[in-house]
């Protein structure tokens, strides 16, 4: 199945596409400042900056997906391009405003506030308020506005088309990225040392070019701290996501304290194994002995079951995904590797991006990406001004479907093969928290690195093996090869301290899943509050209304205690 985005636009020629770019514009020239002054007009100019970004966006939206599936195609490429340049102008048009209601004074801002006609914008005003000491002149911002299509832009688009050329040789076959990603969860252990020899080769023998992406990314963050006068680099990261820079060093720090139940996984995982050590090749090395076979329509079954168990209305609007072909399934060349969901406009709906493999591990990841898309179709009921998922909450739909689908994955399975999903649980477990805050020293290392030099590949290598031995013990012997794998992670190119939200994300859902242990079905409009809330109030906010203290000692003791009794049921 190959999406259609008919929905946006007829085609890359589409005279709408051109016309809705230049209508973005047009309503640039209607946005004064000084509306902001009175609070009846303000809200009919939040309207009309609200359809220039609608305008602007859907475009881009359209573009990107369409490069995804052709990476390519320099038709694609030009389209993105082209139209990115548009978007770039019609945000730098936006600044006047934006920087106004920033630097709006006080009295005039508690007017917005106070305001009736505004109260359903209060939780956006307020977020552009906690900007204005990192936000700069109008010109300024028009400027770095621009250096962002040379820059992080730039090499973002460079790192995606660069690496989605990579193939490699698997048992005579041309593989893409992700096909050979996934012959490391291969049964058979000959073929996952072919694939890890060959993946990691690849990333190691392009490790020079692709540390000059790296470099040039972290020297365009470095540069944006200085120039919004950021003390802490984890502080730009705080302020999107709503929470404080000592939230996230608790989270990274109560993560870290837990390293100990990785090398108990691994040390289990290598007695399973007949091994002293777990090697890095059998790292993804399934238990089982054969490799379930989940064809596409076998794994989409599963999930929509899953999700009519906890919801008939969660699965409603899964299977709108299918009937509608807003999916785009298989790896094919010139595809973008991985997966994700592009949450679309509230006037549109999502689109997710799939190379599924026919495996149980696939089964999974449209679970995830299906959970995304839930949570996008539930939120279009938010104005675009408090549309989306802030960070914090992001993965909290996605993850929470993957346990839906493993409680159903449990209930058809014998007491051997609920014992192997339960370790399968833990190691998705160490993937989706440990391994993302790993992720996150290594950034937060490198990034800091980078203020006194260029890296060097081998100086990557370096920090990246010191982060995996740190969090992996003695329980797994690594390879020479294994020290070039950060090459391959593209969150490090396209955003700065991401992986960080995997981590909360996953301890986020661990507490709204315990809460649905303890309440059963009158949970469920609760969580659907959540996910229908998008970021109209922060996500502190939003989790109380469930019954979940963010960032608490409690949600912290809790998600690692899950955890912990999942290892110790282990056989």
């Amino acid at each position: 199945m190959e999406w259609d985005l008919s929905d946006l636009y007829a085609g890359p020629q589409d005279p709408r596409l051109e016309a809705d770019l230049e209508e973005a514009l047009r309503l640039t020239e209607t946005l004064s400042p000084e509306a902001l002054g009175q609070p009846e007009e303000a809200e009919a100019l939040f309207r009309r900056y609200e359809l220039a970004l609608e305008k602007a966006y859907k475009p881009l939206n359209y573009a990107s997906l369409y490069f995804a599936t052709r990476t390519q195609d320099p038709e694609a490429k030009a389209l993105l391009d082209r139209v990115r340049n548009r978007y770039t102008e019609v945000r730098n048009r936006l600044v006047p405003l934006e920087v106004a209601l920033r630097k709006l004074p006080e009295a005039a801002f508690q007017a917005l506030l106070e305001g009736p006609e505004l109260a359903d914008l209060r939780h956006f005003l307020l977020r552009q308020r906690a900007y204005a000491p990192h936000t700069l002149s109008e010109r300024e911002e028009e400027l770095l506005n621009l250096k962002g299509l040379v820059g992080r832009s730039a090499w973002s688009q460079f790192y995606t088309e660069y690496t989605g050329r990579f193939r490699f040789q698997v048992g005579g076959r041309e593989l893409t990225e992700m096909e050979v990603r996934a012959l490391r969860r291969d049964p058979d252990p000959a073929v996952r040392r072919e694939a890890h020899r060959e993946l990691y080769g690849k990333l190691m023998a392009e490790a020079p070019t692709l540390a000059s992406v790296f470099n040039a990314v972290y020297l365009d963050y470095l540069q944006d701290l200085r120039l919004r006068g950021y003390r802490h680099p984890l502080e730009p990261v705080a302020l999107r996501d709503e929470v404080e820079v000592r939230d996230i060093e608790a989270l990274l720090e109560a993560t870290r304290e837990h390293y100990p139940l990785v090398e108990a996984y691994y040390r289990w995982k290598a007695r399973r194994l007949g091994l002293p050590q777990v090697p890095s090749q059998d790292l993804l090395a399934p238990l089982r002995r054969e490799k379930p076979k989940v064809p596409f329509e076998e794994a989409r079954e599963l999930v929509l079951t899953a999700f009519r168990r906890f919801s008939p209305r969660v699965e409603a609007i899964a299977r709108e995904f299918f009937g509608r072909r807003w999916l785009d399934v298989y790896p094919r060349p010139g595809k973008r590797g991985g997966a994700f969901c592009s949450g679309g406009l509230p006037s549109t709906h999502p689109y997710i991006l799939l190379n599924h493999t026919d495996d149980l591990d696939a089964a999974h990841t449209l679970a995830h990406e299906l959970g995304h898309g839930v949570h996008f179709y539930l939120a279009r009921k938010q104005r675009l001004l408090n549309f989306g998922a802030s960070t914090p909450l992001a993965e909290t739909a996605s993850v929470f479907a993957e346990i839906l689908l493993d409680d159903l994955l449990m209930e058809r399975l014998s007491v051997e093969e609920k014992a192997l999903l339960l370790a399968e649980r833990v190691e998705d477990a160490i993937n989706t928290l440990f391994r993302q805050v790993m992720y996150t020293f290594f950034e937060r290392r490198s990034l800091e690195a980078r203020r006194e030099a260029a890296l060097s590949p081998e100086a990557f290598h370096g920090l990246w093996q010191e982060e995996q031995a740190a969090l992996y013990g003695d329980a797994v012997a690594w390879t020479e090869l294994d020290r070039a794998a950060w090459a391959g992670i593209p969150h490090f190119v396209h955003y700065r301290f991401y992986t960080y939200s995997y981590a909360l994300g996953y301890l986020v859902v661990l507490a709204l899943y315990g809460r649905y242990r303890e309440e059963g079905e009158a949970f469920v409009p609760k969580y659907l509050e959540v996910l229908e809330a998008g970021e109209s109030s922060s996500p502190k906010e939003i989790l109380a209304r469930a019954g979940v203290e963010l960032g608490s000692e409690a949600f912290f003791r809790y998600g690692f205690g899950v955890i912990r009794s999942w290892l110790e049921a282990l056989p």
